[in-house]
């Protein structure tokens, strides 16, 4: 059984930092999802996967329909930018399949490929996802290289320590 959560494979950088900075800015840090979903002018089906990605980062926490933001996404949304990374790569180290790749990376050059292999062994069913590979090569890039924690080089990703 695996250990870590899984970042949700439609979860996009900029739709996380939309929600915490809506929920934060708009909302005085605490809503309910459907006023979320309205001013962002989006469905909730669409704003799932970024809500998710915020519970799994310590962003929001969600309590019987509300949303709330952490002290946690509060430190996030008014860090520097490169703070942000700092901040996004200790958080994402604890995920997968950041956490994965950050390992394999740390030993030699990896491809996607070895990591849907890694993270199948390890009981992983996201890797059984149709695309699989596309959407964890924009994982890897809009998340796991804006933290810096990841390089790619050509088809290979490197773990920066």
């Amino acid at each position: 059984m695996p250990d870590l959560p899984f970042m949700p494979l439609d979860a996009r950088f900029a739709d996380v930092l939309g929600l915490i900075d809506t929920l934060a800015n708009e909302f005085k840090g605490q809503a309910d999802i459907f006023m979320i979903a309205k001013e962002m002018e989006s469905d909730i089906d669409d704003l799932m996967p970024a809500l998710n990605a915020a519970v799994y980062l310590g962003f929001v926490e969600v309590k019987g329909g509300d949303i709330r933001i952490t002290d946690a996404g509060r430190e996030f949304l008014n860090a520097k930018i490169s703070d942000r990374k700092k901040i996004l790569k200790q958080k994402l180290i604890n995920l997968e399949p950041f956490h994965t790749a950050y390992a394999l990376g740390l030993h030699r050059p990896f491809t996607v490929d070895n990591l849907i292999e890694k993270l199948n062994e390890k009981g992983y069913i996201e890797t059984r996802e149709p695309g699989i590979r596309h959407l964890l090569e924009i994982l890897l890039a809009e998340w796991g290289v804006f933290a810096g924690m990841l390089k790619k080089r050509g088809d290979e990703y490197i773990a920066l320590p």
